[in-house]
């Protein structure tokens, strides 16, 4: 289980970017390199706590996995040649990170 301040990230790297999901929260940012999107995600899951203590009707609600699996869909794959014409692709990187706020 766990801690009160701790959550459960999921990284991936898109063409361009590295984006990070909070699992419990559903909260989402972006970075230039693994670091760079951790900390824009902390960043944005402190800004969503407050703003839940604020608005305490907001409802929290993890992500669904259909919207998990879309975030992980969304990135495209890279395709590589082997020797002849066959192609085959590597598998997109995923990084899980607890992040503590």
């Amino acid at each position: 289980m766990l801690a009160e301040n701790e959550y459960t990230v999921i990284m991936r790297k898109s063409k361009l970017e590295y984006v990070a999901i909070c699992l419990e929260l559903n909260v989402s940012a972006s970075g230039v390199d693994l670091a760079d999107a951790e900390k824009n995600l902390k960043n944005a899951i402190e800004i969503y706590l407050e703003d839940i203590k604020e608005h305490q009707e907001t409802v929290v609600e993890p992500i669904t996995v259909k919207e998990l699996i879309e975030f992980l869909r969304d990135t495209e794959p890279e395709w590589h040649g082997k020797s002849g014409d066959t192609l085959y692709f590597r598998p997109f990187e995923v990084h899980e990170v607890p992040v503590y706020v």
